[in-house]
């Protein structure tokens, strides 16, 4: 199956948050000012924990200077939600995309469902919770989602956990919800998963969901 629109896709390997962010923000004033395409971008982050749009310092577990004194970077964001925690080897994706159909809801659901694709083959059962963005495997949080638009143009996304030590969430309340048990791919399946392959399949899902042509090829369809 060959999608119709042109998208780009980036891997920019394991990057410093603000770096990304920095990055995120010039593409998405190229996008709306019609100078770049559509692009989905994969990316690892060192240990980082990050407040949406409705967390504060009730979400962190332990004070923010200790954070530091951790080696892990703090950042207030503007995407929606609260806490969440990134890692090296945990897959994110951050699609920018002029969303031609005004449809958050649609498009919120068709971005999950492309990362749910993914956890299917390999053999996951990914649930859905109404009213709570993200995706959970036998009761645990395993993709924390959360995104922001601005002019139509889309930014930040998801943090599916792949093979990451789950350590850094110990240090926050993910998602507002103290009782939350996060878990990976690697916990859920008990083996080592390669990331690559993840990031391959994703990108595949992600254009066949959203109709668009696949720069890396049709290997995994």
């Amino acid at each position: 199956m060959t999608g119709n629109q042109k998208i780009d896709v980036v891997d920019w390997g394991l990057l410093d948050y603000q770096q990304a962010l920095d990055r995120q923000n010039v593409m998405v004033q190229k996008r709306q000012s019609g100078a770049a395409s559509d692009c989905l971008v994969v990316v690892e982050h060192p240990p980082s924990v990050t407040l949406g749009r409705r967390g504060n310092e009730t979400d962190l577990r332990i004070a923010e200077d200790l954070l530091k004194s951790q080696g892990v970077a703090l950042y207030r964001i503007d995407r929606g939600g609260q806490a969440t925690a990134h890692e090296p080897r945990q897959m994110v994706a951050y699609p920018v995309l002029s969303l031609q159909k005004k449809d958050l809801h649609c498009y919120v659901q068709t971005f999950l469902g492309s990362v749910a694709k993914v956890l299917r083959e390999y053999g996951l059962d990914p649930e859905f919770k109404e009213g709570e963005p993200g995706l959970w495997v036998n009761g645990g949080k395993i993709a924390s989602f959360g995104i922001a638009v601005k002019k139509w143009v889309t930014s930040h996304g998801v943090a599916l956990n792949v093979s990451n030590d789950l350590s850094t969430f110990n240090l926050i309340v993910p998602c507002g919800k103290p009782t939350e048990i996060v878990t990976s791919m690697e916990r859920e399946l008990g083996q080592p998963v390669d990331l690559a392959e993840v990031k391959e399949r994703f990108v595949s899902r992600f254009c066949e969901a959203f109709d668009y042509r696949n720069p890396l090829g049709e290997r995994f369809f």
